[in-house]
């Protein structure tokens, strides 16, 4: 073989080289790629619908007109599901919005209608987005959304109660009637429920409160999601803040019994507690700001890659921190009722804080119901309003100290005060925080009176926790 034959050979190999190595390029990259993008896709509308999950009322009240009403919180779903075929139209129309009074949505509150009420300073932009809208009459006139009021008769009009409490009437021309929400609230008001009624409508408070609660709610037993004594669990549940990798983080366990995992010289940091509390941290330089609804969707990827949330899971609270940051809270529910505690440290189930595309923290305690039996209460629910005519002197000592004049007031003008001010009252389940990773949840009555809240036990009635209150 000559010199020319040995070239052109070589060369024929480098061409069949060549169109192998470029037959993997464009034919097996390209489906690599493909299904990276497809699962990144498919992650993308896990979250899109998750997001739409958490942004729901916290519980509705339903008015069978003649001031009486029941509290929905259990099956909050069904209720928040047919809501939205009727607000729908409102938030992907072209309502005119217009300012309105209290009086008026009162007098629409009394016939049969649906209230749903919502979380703590939840944008209106948030409610838009469930229904694929963020541009909208709605959105551009109403800032926050903490009430929507929903006429049985719907004829076109809701009516949102917005920031500061300010009310407004929405009206929608041309708006097909819609019986559904009629015949959900006769359903509910023919089948067995909790009557409540406006009991103080004489002072002008139209909190609502039980007639009568022939009902039991048991106590449940609950552990923490995390077992910080389950070293391989407390190992898996971390890796996920750290690149799944602890090579080059620091382990640190205190004498409580927490553990500390630590990247760097504090730059990042994962703290659980004996509870099975978390606590992630991370120092956050450079950011630029974003919108709310960007914020919430970078918490919730947060979340769902670390754990996910709680079955039913709800957006209680939102803040615009300062420095263009968000802090959204989330709560869940056991069994249909809230779950609640009072923690120095943590004032929400679930709560993140998102500056810019950057989660700067992460704090969660999560129960999950225990394979024990419930504790069955040998005792219907005590009403509220007993409660609080047992624990009036406790109330009227209270409003005694927090408030600035201290001149010398008559007995009738603090009861009627207290009357007055009963601004919430709810069942929830009550975690006193007392055990370790095992807890016993009791049903208590949280009641709002001005400035302080308290949580009674729906059992005996006996006072679990009292506090002032943002």
């Amino acid at each position: 073989m000559n010199r020319e034959q040995l070239k052109t050979l070589i060369l024929t190999l480098l061409i069949i080289m060549s169109v192998v190595f470029t037959q993997q390029i464009w034919f097996h990259s390209p489906i690599a790629i493909l299904q990276s993008e497809a699962s990144s896709q498919e992650r993308q509308l896990k979250n899109i619908e998750k997001k739409k999950e958490v942004i729901m009322p916290k519980r509705g009240i339903v008015s069978f007109g003649n001031n009486y009403h029941t509290i929905i919180s259990t099956d909050i779903e069904e209720l928040w599901t047919a809501s939205k075929v009727i607000l729908e139209d409102f938030f992907t129309g072209e309502p005119e919005v217009i300012s309105t009074t209290y009086d008026k949505y009162r007098e629409n509150n009394r016939l049969k209608s649906i209230e749903l009420e919502f979380g703590k300073n939840i944008s209106s932009v948030l409610v838009g987005s469930v229904f694929d809208t963020v541009d909208n009459k709605i959105v551009m006139n109403i800032k926050e959304v903490k009430k929507i009021l929903i006429p049985a008769l719907n004829r076109g009009v809701i009516y949102i109660v917005g920031k500061e409490d300010h009310v407004y009437e929405v009206k929608l021309d041309n708006h097909q009637e819609n019986r559904f929400l009629l015949a959900l609230i006769d359903d509910l008001q023919t089948a067995n429920h909790i009557k409540y009624y406006p009991l103080f409508a004489d002072v002008d408070n139209y909190t609502v409160m039980p007639l009568s609660y022939q009902q039991s709610t048991p106590q449940v037993f609950v552990e923490s999601n995390i077992n910080v004594e389950n070293e391989q669990m407390v190992i898996e549940e971390v890796k996920s803040f750290f690149n799944e990798s602890l090579d080059f983080v620091k382990t640190i366990r205190e004498t409580s019994g927490a553990i500390v995992f630590m990247y760097g010289y504090g730059e990042k940091g994962v703290r659980i507690n004996n509870r099975g509390r978390l606590e992630y941290t991370e120092e956050i330089r450079n950011f630029s700001s974003s919108n709310v609804v960007t914020a919430l969707e970078i918490a919730i990827e947060f979340v769902e890659d670390h754990g996910g949330f709680p079955e039913d899971a709800y957006l209680k609270e939102i803040r615009y921190e300062e420095k263009k940051g968000y802090y959204f809270g989330f709560g869940y529910r056991i069994e249909g009722l809230p779950v609640a505690f009072n923690s120095g440290n943590l004032a929400h189930p679930i709560e993140i804080e998102v500056y810019g595309d950057k989660v700067r923290s992460y704090r969660s305690l999560i129960r999950k119901g225990k394979n024990l039996p419930n504790v069955s209460p040998t005792n219907y629910t005590l009403l509220p309003q007993k409660i609080i005519e047992d624990h009036i002197e406790l109330l009227k000592a209270d409003y005694l100290a927090d408030i600035e004049e201290k001149d010398l007031l008559e007995e009738k003008e603090i009861l009627n005060y207290i009357e007055r001010n009963i601004a919430q009252m709810e069942l929830v389940y009550y975690d006193t925080l007392e055990d370790a990773r095992i807890q016993l949840l009791i049903p208590t009555w949280k009641i709002k009176i001005n400035k302080r809240v308290y949580y009674f036990s729906s059992y005996d009635g006996k006072l679990l926790h009292s506090g002032l209150v943002n």
